[in-house]
Formats: C-alpha cells, structure tokens, sequence
C-alpha cells in the first residue's frame, strides 16, 4: 500500500499553487518515471483538473497540455505497471469514471473495469480496490453500495493519509 502523503506536493496543492505542483512532479516524474507514487499523483493531477466540473481557481493551467500529460502516464503505467494492483486500481478508477479522456469511449470504458477487476483480483483483501468495483458494478439506485462504503469508513483516513489532492478527493468520496 503505497503512503499517499508527499509534504512538498500537499502543501502546494493546499494553497492552490496547482502550477508549482505539477512542476515538482513532473520533475519527479522525468527523474524517475518508475516511482509508482510519482506516476500515479501526477496522473491522478492531470485527470482532476480535466474532469472537475465546477471552476476551479486555476490560471495557467493548460488543458491540452494535461490532456496531453495524462495520455502519456497512461501509456507508460499500461507498459509498465500493468501487474501493480495501485495502478490498476487508480487508473481503472479514472478510466472507468471518464473513459472519454483517454479514447474511444466503450474500448477505454471496458479497459477501466478490466483493470478495477485485475487489482481486486491481486488483492482480494484490499477494500478500497472492492468497493470501487462494485462501485462501477452498482445497482442503479447506489443503496448497496452506499451501504458498502460505510464499512469502508473505518479504513479511508489511514488509506488516504495525506491532505493532496488525490487524498482530499477519495475522502470525499467515500464520505458518507
């Protein structure tokens, strides 16, 4: 289980100071592209920004350019992070929710699911990667799975230890 919490990283995100932390990260990241955390929470940024509906208090931040960013991390996680159930849970998550971001909208939809699927497969002990495919998998009125997601509760604040974005975001989710 991979410690969400990257001081440098929260702090900025915190004060939205979004450019200078996608500027850390992609530092980190063109360093080593193989450090999973790295590879996901700079993911995870892009795939946030391009999905969030309400406005954000962002200038500068370019759209294409974090589209552009995504479409690569995604790439290089499915070359090499494609038997690592963080990624496979993570990015299924994102794919699964927005296929569209990523291509063609059934192939990336299917894609998002298999790879939810694989990280439960992996680890069928891990909650968090359960809840979240049977998330994707709910009845159409969520009952049960809201049901399943209080359960889930006891584990989120140490799960997602951490005040980024990506910690923020999942807490906030999984809130009841």
């Amino acid at each position: 289980m991979i410690d969400w919490q990257w001081p440098e990283i929260d702090a900025l995100e915190n004060d939205g100071k979004w450019i200078e932390a996608k500027s850390l990260m992609m530092n980190q990241w063109n360093q080593n592209p193989y450090d999973l955390k790295t590879t996901i929470r700079l993911g995870f940024f892009c795939w946030y920004f391009l999905t969030e509906e309400e406005p954000l208090e962002v200038e500068d931040l370019n759209v294409e350019e974090l589209a552009t960013l995504l479409n690569q991390i995604t790439d290089f996680g499915l070359t090499n992070f494609m038997t690592n159930e963080e990624f496979l849970w993570c990015f299924g998550y994102m794919i699964s929710l927005f296929p569209y971001y990523f291509g063609e909208y059934a192939c990336w939809q299917a894609k998002g699911d298999s790879m939810l699927k694989s990280a439960v497969e992996l680890s069928p002990r891990e909650q968090v990667y359960t809840y979240t495919y049977l998330a994707a998998h709910s009845n159409p009125d969520g009952k049960l799975v809201k049901e399943e997601f209080r359960k889930l509760q006891v584990i989120v604040e140490d799960r997602f230890r951490g005040e980024g974005l990506l910690s923020v975001y999942f807490k906030d989710v999984w809130s009841c």
